[in-house]
């Protein structure tokens, strides 16, 4: 045992060695030496990242399908949710203010797991995240319709893409205003939710219908079953805290800003949900909600506050402009990382002499654009697959990320002492990694989870592939080099 350490130890220590002389080489041909000029995020602009790109359409739409599952057992679930993203969020966060570097977690699973590994889950992170760009700009054209219903989907999507470009060009601390901005908004538009939703429950609202918390049947109407599918759902709400990771390396101090921040992201981002879904089920019967509208507006309308559907409308197209945002940011951020772990072109991993990874950036934004464009072509069914697909990427990531925190704990060094409040040590990480294997085994039992599973399968099998080839051309190439 003791030798199997020393050797992961070994490795480890000479995988930091080679990163550092790559980082130097870089430095010197590409002008980062520049890059400290760059403004960084504090708590507050990473909080309003964060919460911006946690939450999106997919809360403020997909929480329609939750209620329908779950019924009012839907607060339970976004709770129990909750409390597996703080244990996901406290992993990664401990690991990276100790060892901040651009790429987070996919630097950390070649570091502890191997090149395979880091290979992978770089390339996930990227699918997964132009997944997430597509869909939610195709999303984001449905909003902007509301307002121009004479003009098609596809070039309204596109429009949005090219907006989510231009933001992701300004520099850090202007990109954090601007999604500090647009959680101010989300924020502000619950809270008036939510003192309307109060002000209708004081007056008549809850003798209107049966109260949906005075007995177990009542809070379970569709049973145990209809409660675990609707966490399902309710976990990938949850999802943005990939773009969280990605961000950490931009906080000017990791030690003080991050823990306040995270804190601030976890809280806030349970209490909107929790909130949100509380007043939903008392104002409108669940088995009645709409998937195909927000909620929320259906919540408004039955208040007689249906002039509010537009501001609404509103809300929702920033929350998915939100998570476009966010998305890109860590999709460029994994690309300039794989870059430099010689996993992608090398182009992608150059910056302006502020720091910036054009390359990169500007690669995003075509492969985003052709994504969402071919959509449009796809059936939506099968397009809905694709999209579903990465929902299977989230549990993937998340595992990954408690695997990795248990590796960090085993072989840190002695000056990494910082440990995120919100993660409960290894008897944390152990119980959540249980949870999500129990959930995504449940998913098989879905149909349309169940093909969105073979198709992530397939992208896992694609990306293997390219590994294994990437491995014999260098093993041809620099045989010397391969052990």
């Amino acid at each position: 045992m003791q030798g199997k350490r020393r050797h992961r130890e070994k490795i480890i220590k000479s995988y930091e060695a080679k990163r550092k002389k790559r980082i130097m080489q870089s430095i010197q041909n590409n002008g980062k030496k520049n890059a400290g000029t760059q403004k960084k995020l504090n708590a507050y602009s990473f909080t309003g990242l964060g919460i911006g790109g946690i939450i999106g359409s997919g809360f403020f739409l997909g929480s329609a399908i939750s209620i329908r599952q779950a019924g009012p057992s839907v607060l339970l679930a976004f709770l129990v949710c909750g409390l597996l993203f703080s244990q996901v969020l406290g992993a990664i966060t401990s690991i990276s203010v100790n060892r901040p570097v651009t790429g987070s977690f996919k630097v950390y699973a070649e570091q502890f797991l191997g090149k395979y590994f880091g290979f992978l889950t770089g390339w996930i992170l990227f699918c997964s995240s132009i997944l997430t760009l597509a869909s939610e700009a195709v999303a984001g054209g449905i909003f902007l319709r509301y307002w121009f219903p004479n003009v098609p989907l596809a070039p309204l999507s596109c429009l949005v893409i090219l907006l989510v470009i231009f933001v992701n060009r300004l520099n850090t601390e202007d990109f954090g205003l601007i999604e500090s901005g647009m959680a101010a908004v989300k924020i502000l538009s619950v809270l008036f939710f939510a003192a309307a939703g109060f002000c209708f429950l004081a007056s008549n609202g809850v003798t209107a219908k049966p109260f949906p918390f005075r007995d177990l049947q009542t809070f379970f109407p569709t049973g145990i079953d209809g409660f675990l599918q609707s966490m399902l759902v309710v976990i990938f709400t949850y999802a943005g805290v990939s773009t969280i990771a990605m961000a950490t390396s931009k906080v000017g101090s990791p030690q003080k800003d991050l823990p306040k921040a995270t804190v601030m992201v976890t809280a806030g981002t349970i209490l909107i949900y929790v909130c949100s879904a509380f007043l939903i089920v008392c104002i409108i019967n669940w088995n009645s909600v709409n998937t195909g509208v927000s909620p929320m507006v259906q919540a408004l309308d039955r208040m007689n506050l249906g002039w509010a559907s537009s501001i609404m409308n509103a809300v929702i197209f920033v929350a998915a402009l939100s998570v476009m945002i966010g998305s890109y940011f860590g999709s460029v951020q994994v690309l300039a990382s794989l870059a430099e772990a010689k996993e992608a072109p090398a182009v992608f991993g150059r910056t302006t002499p502020d720091g910036f990874f054009r390359n990169a950036w500007a690669f995003t934004g075509m492969l985003a654009l052709l994504v969402a464009a071919v959509s449009f072509l796809l059936s939506a069914k099968l397009f809905n697959y694709l999209i579903s697909a990465s929902s299977f990427f989230t549990f993937y990531n998340w595992t990954i990320n408690l695997i990795l925190y248990r590796r960090w704990l085993r072989f840190r060094r002695e000056d990494e002492k910082f440990l995120s409040p919100l993660i409960f040590g290894k008897t944390g990480a152990y119980v959540t990694q249980g949870f999500l294997a129990f959930l995504a085994v449940s998913s098989l039992f879905v149909k349309d989870f169940r093909i969105g599973f073979y198709t992530a399968a397939l992208i896992c099998l694609l990306i293997s592939i390219a590994y294994l080839f990437r491995k014999r051309r260098a093993a041809l190439n620099h045989p010397e080099q391969v052990k």
